[in-house]
């Protein structure tokens, strides 16, 4: 009886430890339980940076791609208005003419003749589109002009200060000369891209004059006298001789119109299209000077902003009917954006924008028909 009790107790005691021992994990069994874990959760997690952060990437590629096409329209709506577009050589300048004959082969130079602070800082400005458009008189000037329509008729017009500072009263429209730049200083690092693309404007009269003589400083009319041409700006007759009538530089500033263009210097494009051909030339070749000229800036990289410039140099100032055209390249660059390294700056390169525009101006056309 004794001996069946003892073997009853053996076998329920074996049978409650084998119940037991399947209940639980060895402390082996865990520990690779955890690494396992740790490793799904690092690679899970690993994942989930790697989506956000391409995500992160793709919209900020999105936004700098869209802030340049905006710029773009901008460029181009105001590019249209334009009456005359300069090309590279004139751009630049090429030599100082001392008399109104040779103003017909040589190019002061337009960014000679704006302020240092955009045309002149050749280590961070580089000034790329330029040309003259016509703007409405400002409200005050044009009741100045409303005002004193009557005293025109004078005999004398010597103390007229209408006649005197130029008003263009009767057609209602100054001249305005708009510059377009490349911009890589960031003097107080409030920028976080290579360049920047800035606009600077040079009209008679600021937005708010004070009167008919507020003029801005260092605006002359470029087409005061009807011998004169947009290239040989702002060189013309001063006190019966041949001179420089920009008595001081400008020094209202200019302001950013988008930021993350590229400052990289790129193989030099090739404006060939837009350089006419040889006369004389059986056959028909195009003038290498002339494409080089067509090229804006000429000799200046960075190459995130340039321009392609038809009919824009010394050789039409005297042609007249010429129609121009427009080529206009734009590249951002999303360095400095969240995720992008300055380190792989080439590769954060976007895509150039191109447009083409036809320029609609009619001064000195003649018909081609």
């Amino acid at each position: 009886m004794a001996r069946m009790l003892t073997a009853k107790r053996l076998k329920r005691l074996w049978f409650n430890l084998k119940r037991g021992r399947s209940k639980g994990f060895t402390l082996t069994e865990l520990l690779v339980s955890m690494i396992v874990g740790a490793l799904i959760t690092f690679l899970l997690l690993a994942l989930v940076v790697e989506l956000t952060q391409t995500n992160q990437q793709d919209a900020a590629r999105s936004q700098v791609q869209q802030d340049m096409q905006a710029a773009m329209d901008y460029m181009v709506q105001d590019l249209r208005e334009a009456v005359f577009v300069y090309n590279g050589e004139c751009l630049e300048g090429n030599d100082t003419p001392s008399s109104q004959a040779e103003s017909a082969s040589r190019c002061p130079g337009v960014r000679n003749h704006i302020p240092a602070s955009v045309g002149q800082d050749a280590t961070n400005k580089t000034p790329v589109l330029a040309f003259w458009r016509t703007k409405p008189l400002p409200q005050s000037i044009q009741a100045a002009c409303n005002a004193g329509a009557g005293s025109l008729a004078d005999a004398d017009l010597s103390t007229n200060p209408l006649v005197l500072n130029e008003v263009p009263c009767v057609p209602g429209n100054m001249y305005a000369l708009v510059v377009y730049a490349l911009d890589k200083s960031n003097p107080n690092g409030i920028w976080k891209g290579k360049a920047r693309l800035i606009r600077y404007e040079l009209s008679q009269y600021p937005d708010n004059p004070t009167g008919v003589a507020d003029r801005t400083p260092g605006f002359v009319n470029p087409l005061s006298d009807p011998t004169y041409t947009f290239q040989q700006w702002p060189y013309g007759r001063v006190n019966n001789a041949f001179g420089n009538r920009q008595t001081v530089l400008p020094t209202n500033p200019a302001f950013t119109v988008v930021d993350f263009v590229d400052d990289g210097v790129a193989v030099t494009p090739s404006c060939e299209e837009f350089a006419p051909f040889t006369k004389g030339n059986p056959a028909n070749d195009k003038d290498q000077a002339a494409i080089e000229n067509a090229l804006s800036p000429k000799n200046r990289p960075p190459r995130g902003f340039y321009a392609c410039v038809r009919n824009g140099g010394l050789g039409d100032a005297t042609g007249g009917g010429q129609n121009q055209d427009v080529l206009l390249t734009l590249v951002g660059n999303v360095t400095g954006q969240g995720g992008f390294s300055d380190r792989n700056g080439n590769k954060n390169r976007l895509s150039p924008l191109q447009t083409r525009v036809l320029i609609r101006g009619v001064i000195r056309k003649v018909d081609q028909s």
